[in-house]
């Protein structure tokens, strides 16, 4: 089992695809949230004023930051923008804690990375200082 779990690992550390991935899969999880609670707020008439003007900034937020997210899928990975997404990727480290964050991003993410590279798609090269 420890060699699989090497293997996976040194699999998806090749290159930038799996981050690429996991930014996509973000940027549409936090932009849909956006999305949907837009939709919300612009239809449902019972909500009160003051939840009003908390919710739409924060609408507004999550939408241009799953923007953000999703756009690093296209970014060469030695742009500025790339540099400051990648420097903020949510890690799992503590696991009891980021439950949701690894069933809801970043198994998905495993597996379509392994997909993607089984279609011969591959991401750009990291440079061996940042691995």
């Amino acid at each position: 089992m420890k060699r699989f779990f090497r293997r996976l690992t040194a699999s998806l550390r090749q290159d930038d695809l799996f981050e690429r991935v996991v930014f996509v899969l973000t940027g549409l999880l936090f932009g849909g949230l956006g999305v949907a609670l837009l939709a919300f707020l612009s239809t449902d008439a019972s909500a009160s004023r003051m939840a009003k003007v908390f919710l739409w900034p924060l609408a507004v937020l999550l939408t241009s930051a799953g923007g953000l997210m999703a756009a690093r899928c296209a970014l060469p990975a030695q742009s500025r923008l790339a540099r400051c997404l990648d420097s903020n990727l949510p890690d799992a480290g503590w696991l009891e804690e980021n439950v949701f964050l690894i069933v809801v991003i970043y198994l998905p993410a495993i597996l379509l990375t392994l997909l993607m590279r089984r279609l011969g798609i591959r991401g750009q090269r990291m440079a061996e200082s940042a691995q």
